[in-house]
């Protein structure tokens, strides 16, 4: 047994380190985007697919009405928007959306969360990134219209460089949250734990260094 143990760290101390490239992000200032956030339920998934089941953040023109990760407004009220984040319910985030709202108690499909911010002093010489601590189970981020990113699995923290989307003064994060489960997910289709859903750890703005 010990000689295996030797052998295994052996080959481990040879391998390069995985972990040189992924910033440790802890050991820098932080901004925290916890709290409430506007949240429309999607149960349809009209806001992220059209009806020719196309994801519209893929399109050249997905429309302003139907794409929530615009987060568009109505400009008069002749303009068709078919959602509106500012007069929207609230959620708690961090958190699950099971247990803050009895409604969603056994909900399984997308939600949307947006949370509107300012940014403000931010350096030209800085970069900010987006820290989540875990997402359940899919996430679809957009900041400001455009789409930062997508992470599957929801046990592990993500990241995502923001700086050249961000932008000095409101700004708007938009996660789309996806808990349906799947026979090659986790949980999978039968499982013997609570399928939450949810924003379930706390998002952070982090700035650092251009160069770290």
């Amino acid at each position: 047994m010990k000689s295996t143990a030797l052998a295994l760290l052996a080959f481990v101390s040879g391998l390069p380190a995985l972990g040189q490239h992924i910033p440790d992000l802890y050991l820098h200032p932080s901004t925290s985007l916890s709290g409430d956030w506007n949240t429309i339920v999607d149960p349809y998934e009209s806001g992220f697919y059209d009806y020719r089941w196309n994801q519209r953040d893929q399109s050249k023109d997905p429309g302003r009405a139907e794409s929530f990760f615009l987060d568009a407004v109505a400009k008069d009220k002749q303009e068709r928007v078919e959602y509106n984040f500012n007069t929207s319910p609230t959620l708690k985030v961090p958190g699950d959306w099971n247990t803050q709202k009895p409604e969603f108690l056994y909900y399984e499909g997308s939600m949307w969360y947006r949370r509107a911010f300012d940014l403000a002093g931010a350096k030209e010489t800085e970069r900010v990134f987006i820290r989540f601590g875990a997402v359940n189970y899919r996430a679809d981020v957009y900041l400001n219209g455009n789409k930062l990113g997508e992470h599957i699995g929801g046990f592990t923290p993500f990241i995502f460089d923001a700086t050249k989307r961000l932008k000095q003064g409101a700004n708007s994060l938009v996660v789309r949250v996806d808990n349906k489960r799947s026979k090659d997910a986790v949980p999978t289709l039968n499982t013997d734990w609570w399928n939450y859903g949810g924003l379930t750890r706390s998002v952070a703005l982090v700035t650092a260094p251009e160069k770290f």
